[in-house]
């Protein structure tokens, strides 16, 4: 079973205006919702592509209950741990001129909700259960118990995936995580140097230090425009991006994890799995807002994905 566990979920409002102007009222076209988290996208993404997880995650308030029904609607299955505060709602203003985002903080998480992820990991999640954990912490939870929940996981012998930022991947990657995926941001800052995203050879030495220093078996890094690497101790794979209409980067790194994630649960090979991560990742930009990657989208890029080896 694949699971998924995000610590600190959202609902993305996305509002549609002409423009944005100080001083003057500003009237919205169109209002769209979406369930946000960055697991809770995972989970999305392999409905979308016909497979099956279980997502876990903090939910409250109406705004909790709201995101519970959405993904009753998609048919995602998941596991709620039901908190008293409201669950954060970030707004995107969608203007001619660009987009604004307003992120907004994570209501505080008690002590006792905290020990309830560990006791819902522990009963759930069994030897060869897959876990994705990704994505950002409540307010004032410490970025040390990322390295206790992967900790618990890898003593329960599952796989774990993890995807997250500066001292949280910091912390986390101490307990030994299957993979990790990084974009190039959240890489330079992990091995503390800047990065020349051009230079796939240093990528993959600086990736190779990392996975042997911390027992890693996989890294994927996401490139952004210049496409995503695959690192594991033996081989590297590079895949350039797709010339596809963009419409809205968000969600890109989410359905790229999702795909790879799904398919290695399938016993694909890498090098089949992360063709389907980097379909998945250049169909989610051709779709607005957060709405992530469809399936049919993915199928008809598949084959126009191109995977190199890199020799390093």
């Amino acid at each position: 079973m694949i699971f998924t566990l995000t610590m600190n979920p959202c609902l993305d409002r996305y509002i549609y205006i002409n423009k944005l102007t100080l001083d003057d009222t500003i009237r919205a076209k169109k209002i769209k919702d979406y369930p946000a988290g960055k697991g809770i996208d995972v989970s999305r993404v392999i409905k979308e592509l016909d497979g099956i997880s279980i997502a876990i995650a903090f939910l409250g308030g109406e705004t909790g209950s709201k995101i519970e029904r959405m993904l009753d609607k998609e048919g995602v299955i998941y596991s709620s741990i039901r908190v008293e505060n409201e669950t954060r709602m970030n707004i995107i203003l969608e203007s001619k001129e660009g987009q604004y985002r307003i992120s907004m903080p994570g209501a505080r998480i008690s002590k006792k909700k905290l020990n309830v992820v560990f006791e819902m990991l522990d009963a759930l999640v069994r030897k060869g259960d897959i876990v994705v954990i990704s994505g950002s912490l409540p307010l004032g939870v410490k970025p040390e118990i990322y390295y206790e929940i992967i900790k618990l996981l890898k003593n329960k012998k599952s796989y774990v995936y993890f995807d997250a930022d500066g001292e949280k991947l910091k912390f986390g990657i101490k307990a030994g995580p299957d993979v990790i995926k990084p974009n190039k941001y959240e890489f330079s800052r992990l091995i503390e140097r800047e990065i020349n995203e051009n230079d796939f050879e240093s990528l993959v030495y600086y990736g190779k230090e990392i996975i042997e220093k911390f027992g890693i078996k996989e890294i994927l890094l996401t490139l952004g425009s210049k496409g995503s690497l695959l690192i594991t101790k033996k081989d590297s794979l590079y895949s350039p991006p797709l010339n596809v209409p963009v419409i809205s980067a968000v969600g890109a790194g989410d359905s790229f994890l999702a795909a790879y994630v799904l398919k290695r649960s399938e016993n694909k090979d890498l090098l089949e799995a992360f063709k389907w991560a980097n379909a998945a990742g250049n169909a989610a930009v051709m779709t607005p807002g957060t709405e992530l990657c469809r399936k049919n989208d993915v199928l008809s890029l598949l084959e126009q994905i191109e995977i190199q080896h890199i020799n390093k």
